[in-house]
Protein backbone atom coordinates (compact mmCIF):
# COMPACT_ATOMS: atom_id res chain seq x y z
CA UNK A 1 0.00 0.00 0.00
CA UNK A 2 1.05 3.68 -0.78
CA UNK A 3 2.39 5.43 1.93
CA UNK A 4 1.05 9.06 3.14
CA UNK A 5 -0.45 11.30 5.27
CA UNK A 6 -4.14 11.40 6.19
CA UNK A 7 -5.95 14.11 7.74
CA UNK A 8 -8.89 13.66 9.37
CA UNK A 9 -11.16 16.22 10.51
CA UNK A 10 -13.79 17.11 13.63
CA UNK A 11 -15.97 20.26 12.66
CA UNK A 12 -19.48 21.52 13.14
CA UNK A 13 -21.46 22.55 10.02
CA UNK A 14 -23.86 25.41 9.36
CA UNK A 15 -27.11 23.26 8.92
CA UNK A 16 -28.07 24.22 5.11
CA UNK A 17 -25.43 26.62 4.33
CA UNK A 18 -23.35 24.51 1.81
CA UNK A 19 -21.18 27.75 0.49
CA UNK A 20 -20.16 29.05 3.53
CA UNK A 21 -19.12 25.44 4.81
CA UNK A 22 -17.17 24.87 1.32
CA UNK A 23 -15.27 28.11 2.15
CA UNK A 24 -14.42 26.86 5.88
CA UNK A 25 -13.25 23.34 5.17
CA UNK A 26 -11.10 25.07 2.58
CA UNK A 27 -8.97 26.48 5.01
CA UNK A 28 -9.27 23.55 7.17
CA UNK A 29 -7.30 22.11 3.94
CA UNK A 30 -4.53 24.48 3.98
CA UNK A 31 -4.23 24.20 7.59
CA UNK A 32 -3.87 20.04 6.59
CA UNK A 33 -1.59 20.51 3.63
CA UNK A 34 0.62 22.41 5.70
CA UNK A 35 0.92 19.85 8.10
CA UNK A 36 2.06 17.07 5.19
CA UNK A 37 -1.07 15.76 4.73
CA UNK A 38 -2.21 14.13 1.46
CA UNK A 39 -5.56 13.07 1.72
CA UNK A 40 -8.40 15.11 4.25
CA UNK A 41 -11.09 13.45 5.66
CA UNK A 42 -14.08 15.29 6.63
CA UNK A 43 -17.79 14.04 8.43
CA UNK A 44 -20.74 12.95 7.01
CA UNK A 45 -22.94 15.43 5.64
CA UNK A 46 -20.17 18.30 6.78
CA UNK A 47 -20.97 20.43 3.26
CA UNK A 48 -24.84 20.86 4.02
CA UNK A 49 -25.11 20.13 7.83
CA UNK A 50 -26.91 16.76 8.86
CA UNK A 51 -30.61 16.85 9.40
CA UNK A 52 -33.41 14.40 8.70
CA UNK A 53 -36.28 16.32 9.39
CA UNK A 54 -35.02 18.99 6.93
CA UNK A 55 -33.17 16.87 5.06
CA UNK A 56 -35.47 18.13 1.66
CA UNK A 57 -34.62 21.83 2.36
CA UNK A 58 -31.08 21.58 2.64
CA UNK A 59 -30.19 18.95 0.08
CA UNK A 60 -28.35 20.20 -2.85
CA UNK A 61 -27.10 18.36 -6.43
CA UNK A 62 -23.99 16.88 -7.27
CA UNK A 63 -23.12 20.14 -9.40
CA UNK A 64 -23.74 22.64 -6.89
CA UNK A 65 -21.21 25.56 -6.81
CA UNK A 66 -20.42 24.97 -3.38
CA UNK A 67 -18.92 21.31 -3.84
CA UNK A 68 -16.64 23.02 -7.19
CA UNK A 69 -15.53 25.73 -4.48
CA UNK A 70 -14.11 22.61 -2.45
CA UNK A 71 -12.76 20.45 -4.54
CA UNK A 72 -11.13 23.12 -6.86
CA UNK A 73 -9.53 24.30 -3.54
CA UNK A 74 -8.25 20.48 -3.40
CA UNK A 75 -6.93 20.08 -6.70
CA UNK A 76 -4.79 23.33 -6.02
CA UNK A 77 -3.31 22.51 -2.73
CA UNK A 78 -2.67 19.19 -4.64
CA UNK A 79 -4.97 16.62 -1.95
CA UNK A 80 -7.08 14.48 -1.79
CA UNK A 81 -10.79 15.37 -0.21
CA UNK A 82 -13.35 13.31 1.25
CA UNK A 83 -16.54 14.96 2.04
CA UNK A 84 -20.39 14.53 2.88
CA UNK A 85 -23.85 15.90 1.77
CA UNK A 86 -27.28 15.15 1.71
CA UNK A 87 -27.58 15.11 -1.83
CA UNK A 88 -30.91 15.90 -4.43
CA UNK A 89 -31.46 13.65 -7.14
CA UNK A 90 -34.14 14.59 -9.89
CA UNK A 91 -34.54 10.43 -10.29
CA UNK A 92 -35.68 9.78 -6.87
CA UNK A 93 -38.09 11.53 -4.19
CA UNK A 94 -35.80 11.77 -1.12
CA UNK A 95 -32.21 12.92 -1.11
CA UNK A 96 -29.14 10.70 -0.52
CA UNK A 97 -26.72 10.83 2.37
CA UNK A 98 -23.72 11.11 -0.01
CA UNK A 99 -19.72 10.91 0.67
CA UNK A 100 -17.09 11.60 -2.28
CA UNK A 101 -13.57 10.96 -2.32
CA UNK A 102 -12.14 13.27 -4.83
CA UNK A 103 -8.25 13.89 -6.06
CA UNK A 104 -8.16 15.11 -9.91
CA UNK A 105 -9.63 12.45 -12.18
CA UNK A 106 -9.86 10.00 -9.46
CA UNK A 107 -13.31 9.91 -7.48
CA UNK A 108 -15.29 7.72 -5.46
CA UNK A 109 -19.41 8.68 -4.91
CA UNK A 110 -20.67 6.53 -1.95
CA UNK A 111 -24.91 7.04 -1.16
CA UNK A 112 -25.75 5.91 2.39
CA UNK A 113 -26.89 2.36 1.61
CA UNK A 114 -28.02 1.16 5.36
CA UNK A 115 -30.42 3.92 6.84
CA UNK A 116 -30.71 3.99 9.98
CA UNK A 117 -34.69 3.86 11.30
CA UNK A 118 -35.15 7.74 11.98
CA UNK A 119 -33.66 7.97 8.45
CA UNK A 120 -35.87 6.04 6.69
CA UNK A 121 -38.09 7.88 6.19
CA UNK A 122 -36.52 11.42 4.93
CA UNK A 123 -33.73 9.41 2.94
CA UNK A 124 -33.30 7.50 -0.40
CA UNK A 125 -31.22 4.20 0.01
CA UNK A 126 -28.41 3.83 -2.15
CA UNK A 127 -27.00 0.13 -3.53
CA UNK A 128 -23.80 0.40 -4.19
CA UNK A 129 -20.85 -0.37 -2.51
CA UNK A 130 -18.13 1.11 -4.29
CA UNK A 131 -14.23 1.20 -3.73
CA UNK A 132 -11.86 3.37 -6.28
CA UNK A 133 -7.97 4.37 -6.12
CA UNK A 134 -7.65 7.85 -4.57
CA UNK A 135 -4.14 9.15 -5.05
CA UNK A 136 -2.98 5.31 -5.39
CA UNK A 137 -5.03 3.91 -2.36
CA UNK A 138 -7.90 1.92 -2.88
CA UNK A 139 -10.49 3.52 -0.71
CA UNK A 140 -13.93 2.16 0.13
CA UNK A 141 -16.97 4.03 2.56
CA UNK A 142 -19.59 3.02 5.09
CA UNK A 143 -20.92 6.06 7.00
CA UNK A 144 -21.90 6.38 10.69
CA UNK A 145 -23.60 3.50 12.10
CA UNK A 146 -22.70 1.19 8.81
CA UNK A 147 -20.02 0.69 10.65
CA UNK A 148 -21.18 -2.02 12.77
CA UNK A 149 -22.41 -4.10 9.64
CA UNK A 150 -19.09 -6.70 8.71
CA UNK A 151 -20.61 -7.39 5.64
CA UNK A 152 -19.78 -4.24 4.55
CA UNK A 153 -16.18 -4.17 5.06
CA UNK A 154 -15.67 -7.63 4.50
CA UNK A 155 -17.52 -6.80 0.48
CA UNK A 156 -15.19 -3.62 -0.03
CA UNK A 157 -12.18 -5.56 1.22
CA UNK A 158 -13.07 -8.40 -1.47
CA UNK A 159 -13.26 -5.59 -4.03
CA UNK A 160 -9.61 -4.24 -3.01
CA UNK A 161 -9.91 -1.80 -0.28
CA UNK A 162 -6.77 -0.46 2.05
CA UNK A 163 -8.66 2.20 3.51
CA UNK A 164 -12.12 2.12 4.98
CA UNK A 165 -13.34 5.56 5.91
CA UNK A 166 -16.19 5.40 8.67
CA UNK A 167 -17.20 9.45 8.53
CA UNK A 168 -20.10 10.10 10.77
CA UNK A 169 -22.66 12.51 11.96
CA UNK A 170 -23.62 11.33 15.38
CA UNK A 171 -24.51 12.95 18.93
CA UNK A 172 -22.57 10.56 20.63
CA UNK A 173 -18.87 12.40 21.74
CA UNK A 174 -16.26 12.31 24.13
CA UNK A 175 -14.81 9.17 25.47
CA UNK A 176 -18.03 7.56 25.34
CA UNK A 177 -17.88 7.92 20.99
CA UNK A 178 -14.04 6.82 20.84
CA UNK A 179 -15.17 3.36 23.86
CA UNK A 180 -17.66 3.05 21.41
CA UNK A 181 -15.42 2.38 18.30
CA UNK A 182 -13.08 0.72 20.00
CA UNK A 183 -15.91 -2.07 20.70
CA UNK A 184 -15.79 -2.66 17.17
CA UNK A 185 -13.87 -0.68 14.24
CA UNK A 186 -10.44 -3.22 15.48
CA UNK A 187 -12.58 -5.66 13.95
CA UNK A 188 -13.72 -4.38 10.84
CA UNK A 189 -9.61 -2.87 10.36
CA UNK A 190 -7.89 -6.84 12.15
CA UNK A 191 -10.77 -8.87 10.05
CA UNK A 192 -10.30 -7.28 6.72
CA UNK A 193 -6.47 -6.33 7.07
CA UNK A 194 -7.40 -2.82 6.08
CA UNK A 195 -6.45 0.64 7.53
CA UNK A 196 -10.13 1.99 9.35
CA UNK A 197 -10.23 5.96 9.78
CA UNK A 198 -13.39 7.49 11.55
CA UNK A 199 -14.13 11.40 11.97
CA UNK A 200 -17.25 12.89 13.73
CA UNK A 201 -19.01 15.91 13.40
CA UNK A 202 -19.58 18.51 16.20
CA UNK A 203 -23.01 19.70 16.97
CA UNK A 204 -23.19 23.32 17.52
CA UNK A 205 -25.94 24.20 21.01
CA UNK A 206 -29.40 23.90 19.84
CA UNK A 207 -28.49 22.65 16.16
CA UNK A 208 -28.95 18.65 17.69
CA UNK A 209 -32.38 17.21 19.03
CA UNK A 210 -32.90 16.66 22.82
CA UNK A 211 -32.47 13.34 23.02
CA UNK A 212 -28.97 13.10 20.95
CA UNK A 213 -28.06 15.83 24.14
CA UNK A 214 -29.26 13.28 26.49
CA UNK A 215 -27.09 10.11 25.23
CA UNK A 216 -23.97 12.19 25.66
CA UNK A 217 -21.85 15.27 24.30
CA UNK A 218 -22.25 17.04 21.04
CA UNK A 219 -20.42 14.69 18.79
CA UNK A 220 -16.77 14.48 17.81
CA UNK A 221 -14.27 12.01 17.85
CA UNK A 222 -11.44 11.02 15.71
CA UNK A 223 -9.72 7.70 15.66
CA UNK A 224 -7.86 5.45 13.20
CA UNK A 225 -6.70 1.72 13.68
CA UNK A 226 -3.96 -0.04 11.94
CA UNK A 227 -4.74 -3.46 9.47
CA UNK A 228 -4.09 -5.40 12.93
CA UNK A 229 -6.75 -3.95 14.67
CA UNK A 230 -4.52 -1.93 17.00
CA UNK A 231 -4.98 2.04 17.98
CA UNK A 232 -3.10 4.58 16.12
CA UNK A 233 -4.35 7.86 17.30
CA UNK A 234 -7.39 9.12 18.82
CA UNK A 235 -9.32 11.72 20.09
CA UNK A 236 -12.20 13.05 22.14
CA UNK A 237 -12.07 16.36 22.73
CA UNK A 238 -15.02 18.74 21.94
CA UNK A 239 -13.36 21.44 20.12
CA UNK A 240 -13.04 21.33 16.71
CA UNK A 241 -9.26 19.81 15.75
CA UNK A 242 -7.69 17.44 13.15
CA UNK A 243 -5.80 14.44 13.26
CA UNK A 244 -3.12 13.80 11.09
CA UNK A 245 -1.11 10.45 10.36
CA UNK A 246 1.27 8.04 7.99
CA UNK A 247 -0.42 5.39 6.85
CA UNK A 248 0.58 2.84 4.34
CA UNK A 249 3.01 0.02 4.09
CA UNK A 250 3.00 -3.92 3.58
CA UNK A 251 -0.59 -5.31 4.13
CA UNK A 252 -1.46 -8.93 5.69
CA UNK A 253 -2.65 -9.71 2.49
CA UNK A 254 0.65 -8.89 0.61
CA UNK A 255 2.94 -11.37 3.30
CA UNK A 256 3.88 -14.25 3.56
CA UNK A 257 1.74 -16.41 5.95
CA UNK A 258 4.15 -17.31 9.03
CA UNK A 259 1.51 -17.87 11.33
CA UNK A 260 -0.89 -16.25 13.05
CA UNK A 261 1.14 -12.72 13.36
CA UNK A 262 0.60 -11.66 10.05
CA UNK A 263 -2.18 -14.17 8.66
CA UNK A 264 -4.44 -12.54 6.04
CA UNK A 265 -7.54 -13.93 8.01
CA UNK A 266 -9.62 -12.81 4.82
CA UNK A 267 -7.98 -14.63 2.59
CA UNK A 268 -8.93 -18.15 4.66
CA UNK A 269 -12.33 -17.37 3.86
CA UNK A 270 -14.43 -19.75 1.96
CA UNK A 271 -17.24 -17.80 0.39
CA UNK A 272 -19.03 -21.17 -0.97
CA UNK A 273 -20.14 -22.02 2.77
CA UNK A 274 -21.88 -18.93 3.66
CA UNK A 275 -23.55 -18.88 0.55
CA UNK A 276 -25.57 -21.29 1.42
Amino acid sequence: MREMVVAAIQMASELGQAKLNAAYMCRWLERARVSGAQMVFFPECSLTGYSTAQASEIAIAADDEAIALLEYHASMLGVAVGYGFVERDAAVELPYVTYVVAYGEDRLVYRKSHLGASEQPYFSQGNELPVADIAGVCIGVQLCWEGHIPDIAATLRARGAELLLTPHAGGLGGTRRVDSWCRYLPARAQDNGMYVLACNALWPEGYQSSSMTERGGHGGGLIAFAPDGSLLESYDGDDEHMLALRIGGVLPREMKSGGMMNISFFDRRRPELYER
